[in-house]
């Protein structure tokens, strides 16, 4: 068997199809319907689906694998957890971030706080939180985050963007700033307590706007 032909590649193009909305949820995956499509056996497809419900992206259900419906309750669960291990990382960078962690995190930082073009900013702002996550030293927190931004990129695709998004994103710098100050200056509880504040206000802008594009759908 080839690489390309490969579970891991299937389930990798499976999981991008899912999550760029192209698979949208209540969509039915059947076997051989994706292997014709993705140019594969039915094989690896079927093992790749049975990962993608271990991760719970899809249900198993009569009529085969179905992509998951998403709902307000789980963003909120997903972004309670996800404040919990951040928070965590930004206490352990507070007292682990080396010279070079913070040189990464300040350059991003002082980017951003330059950037004019919105695309930039959400790069940036995805970056920043991948600095901050290597400056914990932790790689299990960092794995788990990892996993919670699959989910988080799922709703992406099911929602429109967030009302006054640039707002939201400059907000969001603006306590950016705040954790690295926090962290530079060795302080791990006003790191972790600016953290839960900077992902709750971001957890319930997501709520809102998947909550208001789903009323839209349905009326």
């Amino acid at each position: 068997m080839s690489v390309y032909d490969s579970a891991a590649v299937q389930y990798e193009s499976i999981r991008a199809m899912i999550v760029g909305g192209e698979l949208p949820p209540g969509a039915v995956l059947l076997e051989t319907a994706l292997a014709k499509k993705l140019g594969v056996s039915r094989t690896p497809v079927r093992e790749a689906l049975a990962r993608l419900a271990q991760e719970e992206l899809i249900n198993r259900e009569i009529r085969g694998y179905v992509v998951k419906t998403r709902t307000p309750e789980e963003i909120r669960e997903i972004y309670d957890v996800r404040i919990t291990l951040e928070s965590a990382c930004a206490a352990a960078a507070a007292e682990q971030a080396s010279r070079r962690d913070l040189a990464s995190l300040e350059r991003i930082t002082t980017e951003a706080e330059h950037c004019t073009d919105h695309e930039r900013h959400v790069e940036l702002n995805t970056e920043w939180h991948q600095a901050l996550r290597a400056a914990a030293r932790n790689g299990t927190m960092s794995r788990l985050l990892d996993g919670l931004g699959v989910l988080q990129q799922i709703y992406n695709a099911q929602m429109t963007q967030v009302e006054h998004l640039d707002e939201a994103l400059r907000a969001g710098q603006e306590e950016h700033a705040l954790i690295l100050d926090a962290i530079r200056r060795g302080d791990a509880e006003t790191a972790r307590t600016t953290m839960i504040r900077h992902l709750s206000r971001t957890r319930d802008l997501r709520v809102d706007a998947f909550q208001r594009n789903h009323s839209a759908i349905r009326c």
